[in-house]
């Protein structure tokens, strides 16, 4: 920490932060005894600031951190949050939260490049660099770490999904009347795993034709917001079909509870593998699924993005290079008459 007198007469305090930046502030001092003064109180403040950095351990924070996310994030969220947290401390130990550095977390990532995949390392590094903001808000840390070291880069991958031929063949290998329903209704909404086991058909109305994701205390949408999926004719029958034959509120149930996401992701990869189709494919493949076929048939990705209930039309790009047809066709559109 110094001093420099510019050009116009004033002083300028010089200071190190924690990150080892270099940052000025003026003094508003045109006499040396002055600024001189205004670095006292400036250092005197700045140890204050310091003091008041609460100190915990990797395992302590988590535990805070745990508590807030309940309140913030999807069950989903949280466990990914989870994972990245016990991570972090078998690979670094259970050090002071302060002790975190650019070493440290470069160390943690180049682990888990090696140990799984770069798409992981970077799943990681979203939860934790999220993770220790929240820290530096509530005045843990003076500065988040993470910020410092470049998130790690995964190459685009676009998405695996079924042609129609390929869906009506699995869906004829599907022996269990519920797996084929619930793959057919996943494959005509887009809806996700989470939001078709948690449906009620009380969340269907036949007569509008629309089906309500809700939020509830057992279940939050993946972007905490409640939205409206339309139903097709082909859907209608079927719904039909299987509200004559209900016997629970839950749409999707076992004796009247609700599905594990877990036996259905299996029961899915085991018909995919039976009928001998992409061994990429799995359950979500359905979502990627309806939204190709939306996109090939020249729906814009403005609709797909609200169909999808992606909150940025950035995740529904990852499906613009099936429609580059419809791009033409929109561009032919523009023309000028010229003599």
């Amino acid at each position: 920490m110094f001093l420099s007198k510019r050009s116009n007469g004033i002083y300028y305090l010089w200071y190190f932060d924690e990150g080892g930046r270099k940052h000025k502030v003026s003094t508003g001092c045109n006499l040396k005894s002055d600024a001189v003064k205004f670095l006292r109180d400036f250092n005197e403040n700045a140890s204050y600031r310091k003091s008041r950095i609460t100190l915990k351990t990797l395992k302590e924070f988590h535990s805070d951190y745990q508590t807030y996310s309940k309140s913030v994030h999807t069950l989903k969220t949280q466990q990914s949050i989870d994972s990245a947290f016990r991570e972090l401390q078998r690979i670094v130990g259970d050090i002071m939260h302060n002790k975190i550095g650019i070493r440290e977390i470069e160390s943690f990532l180049a682990q888990k490049k090696a140990e799984a995949s770069e798409w992981t390392a970077r799943k990681y590094y979203i939860s934790l660099a999220s993770a220790f903001e929240t820290a530096k808000r509530w005045n843990y840390i003076s500065i988040n770490p993470f910020r410092k070291v470049q998130k790690p880069k995964t190459s685009e991958v676009q998405p695996v999904y079924l042609n129609k031929e390929d869906m009506t063949s699995l869906l004829g290998k599907v022996t269990d009347i519920q797996c084929k329903n619930l793959f057919l209704v996943a494959v005509l909404t887009g809806l996700r795993l989470g939001e078709l086991l948690n449906l009620q058909w009380s969340d269907i109305d036949l007569i509008k034709k629309v089906i309500y994701i809700k939020n509830r205390e057992t279940f939050s949408t993946k972007n905490r917001k409640n939205r409206v999926a339309p139903i097709n004719e082909q859907l209608l029958n079927v719904l039909i079909l299987m509200k004559e034959n209900a016997s629970s509120e839950i749409v999707f149930h076992s004796k009247g509870k609700h599905l594990k996401p877990n036996w259905i992701s299996k029961a899915f990869k085991g018909y995919v593998l039976k009928t001998g189709l992409n061994e990429k494919l799995h359950f979500h493949s359905l979502r990627h699924t309806f939204a190709s076929w939306l996109v090939q048939d020249g729906v814009s990705l403005y609709e797909v993005q609200k169909l999808l209930g992606h909150s940025n039309i950035s995740v529904t790009q990852v499906y613009s290079h099936l429609q580059p047809e419809t791009l033409h066709s929109t561009v032919n559109k523009i023309s000028l008459q010229l003599n």
